[in-house]
C-alpha cells in the first residue's frame, strides 16, 4: 500500500472545493475521471492518514471524560 500524505488530501481537498478534477502536489500532477473518483480517493488516504497516525480525527479531537466519585 502506498504511503500517502497530509499534502496529496490537502491537494485533493483544494480540488474538490474548487471543482476541479485536475490534483497538483509535491510538483506531480493527478487527472482523475470524475469527482465521484476524487472522492473515493479521498477517503482512501484519509483512511489510510488516520490509521497511522498521520492525521488526528476531527471527531476524537478534543474529547475528554470527567468522572466523579461521592460516597452517599
Amino acid at each position: 500500500m502506498p504511503g500517502f500524505t497530509v499534502t496529496q488530501l490537502e491537494a485533493i481537498e483544494r480540488a474538490i472545493a474548487s471543482g476541479t478534477l485536475k490534483v497538483r502536489y509535491d510538483g506531480k500532477e493527478v487527472q482523475y475521471h470524475s469527482m465521484t473518483d476524487l472522492m473515493s480517493a479521498r477517503v482512501v488516504i484519509r483512511e489510510e492518514l488516520l490509521a497511522t497516525g498521520l492525521l488526528a480525527d476531527v471527531a476524537t479531537r478534543g474529547r475528554a471524560t470527567l468522572t466523579e466519585f461521592s460516597r452517599d
